[in-house]
This record gives C-alpha cells, structure tokens and sequence, in this order.
C-alpha cells in the first residue's frame, strides 16, 4: 500500500503543476530580424529595383531601459544611403518615425550601420505587437525610402 502511494504520488505531482506552467505568460521577444526590400516601400521608389535589399536585425539588452543593439545591412541602392528608421505603421502604409539609426558614414552596401539606443517606449511596444513597426532605408535618389521591411514578419524569438 505505501508503494501505490508513493507511485500515485509521483504521477499526480507532475499533473498538479500543469495548470501553474501552462498559465505563464511568455517572455517577450529579445531578437528581431526584419527582412527589407524595394517592393514593401510605400510610396515605392521607381529608380529601386527587385535587386535593392537589406536586414536589420535587433537584440533588446534591457528590455527594461530599452536599450537595443541592431546591425543593418543593404545592397543595390540606388544613390547615396541617408537614413533609416524604425516607423510606426502596418504593412502598406507610410507612418511616422518612432526611432532613427545610426548609419556608418560613406558606407553604401554591406553593414550600412550599427549601433546601440535606449528608448523604453518603443521596445515595449515592438514586444507587444512587432507587426505595427517597420524598418526602412533612405538614399538620395529616394528620400522617402528605398527599401523596408515589416517587424514579426520575418521572425523575432526570444
């Protein structure tokens, strides 16, 4: 009788924490890759080809600061590269710029920039629901943007 106790405890313990593991909240996602191209920009830019591309990817350190290191990369843009940002708006509309990135200086393909900012309202948002930021890159022959890409589109984890 205290073996079957003992075996019936050792099947219930695991079923009784159930309920306790599959109610946790996930943790939000630490890693973006966003996955740029010509044919996402809105407005598109008509100088772009299918051949202009790029990524960026982000790593919150402190989701609490907000505080994240990203790396963006572009290829076959026509003009110099200007700017990038990080916009606030669904996929096929224009939005605002919510936060800019730092480009490395003279650099028009490959690693274009990278670098590090702190800005807690935008990282608890992008952990929220990533689906409502993009990333885009500007050049001089399309000031309103050559090549974007939509967050959670192309994968974040955490």
């Amino acid at each position: 009788m205290k073996r079957f106790c003992v075996l019936l405890a050792l099947i219930a313990l695991p079923i009784l924490a159930l309920p306790a593991t599959a109610s946790a909240k996930p943790e939000p996602a630490k890693n973006f890759l966003v996955v740029m191209k010509a044919s996402d920009e809105v407005p598109l830019c008509a100088p772009a080809t299918n051949a202009a591309r790029g990524s960026a990817t982000f790593h919150v350190t402190d989701a609490t600061a907000g505080t994240v290191k990203y790396k963006l990369v572009a290829n076959n843009l026509p003009g110099d590269i200007t700017a990038a940002h990080i916009h606030l708006a669904p996929k096929g509309q224009p939005g605002a710029i919510v936060q800019p990135l730092a480009l490395t200086p003279g650099v028009n393909s490959g690693v274009i920039g990278r670098g590090t900012f702190t800005n807690p309202d935008v990282v608890t948002a992008l952990q929220a629901d990533p689906s409502a930021y993009y990333v885009n890159v500007h050049s001089s022959v399309c000031p309103s943007g050559v090549i974007r890409g939509q967050f959670g589109g192309h994968g974040s984890s955490s």
